[in-house]
């Protein structure tokens, strides 16, 4: 992951943060962006509890991060209001939420309410979110990069495209069991 090439959401995977007081691994890594391209948090899963919200800047430095913040400074997602995360997106194309313990039941829902993994029209075409690429500090958002059709890549930079118009609703319950209709022969 190179600083000077941005950095892809889809690489933040299994990347170490280097905190002013211990460097810890996180298995994923999750910013959420306003409607102005700022990213004002992070949400990170260190493997020791729930996901915790960390403050951006930090920094992109080989394959780890480094934050001036210590492991003290990380706060619960519950410390974000909820009418807060409802005027943010973020890009989670595996749905980790879905598997997280320990958080309050109305946060999960509105973090799925954020994700814009799902397809979406932007001039009456139908295009999925492929990759977002942030700034090397992790504070802004500079590309979304989607696909429409097969083969079709587009690339959506600020003032293309409305972010909040990308969420929709999060997608069917892992514990719903849908019926198969069988067609008439």
């Amino acid at each position: 992951m190179q600083a000077d090439a941005g950095v892809r959401q889809r690489g933040l995977l299994d990347r170490r943060i280097a905190f002013a007081d211990t460097e810890r691994a996180a298995n994923y890594v999750f910013p959420f962006i306003d409607r102005r391209w700022r990213v004002p948090f992070i949400v990170v899963d260190l493997s020791m509890g729930p996901p915790c919200v960390l403050e951006v800047p930090i920094r992109v430095d080989q394959y780890r991060f480094r934050t001036p913040l210590g492991t003290s400074d990380l706060r619960r997602i519950e410390s974000v209001p909820l009418d807060e995360l409802a005027k943010l997106v973020h890009y989670d194309p595996w749905w980790m939420f879905r598997r997280v313990s320990g958080v309050d039941q109305a946060w999960i829902e509105a973090v799925f309410a954020t994700n814009i993994a799902t397809p979406f029209r932007h001039g009456g075409i139908t295009h999925r979110v492929r990759d977002l690429v942030f700034s090397a500090n992790l504070d802004r958002l500079e590309a979304v990069e989607a696909k429409r059709g097969a083969f079709h890549a587009v690339t959506f930079h600020p003032g293309d495209i409305e972010l909040l118009a990308l969420r929709s609703s999060p997608p069917a319950r892992a514990d719903f069991v849908r019926t198969r209709v069988a067609k008439a022969l």
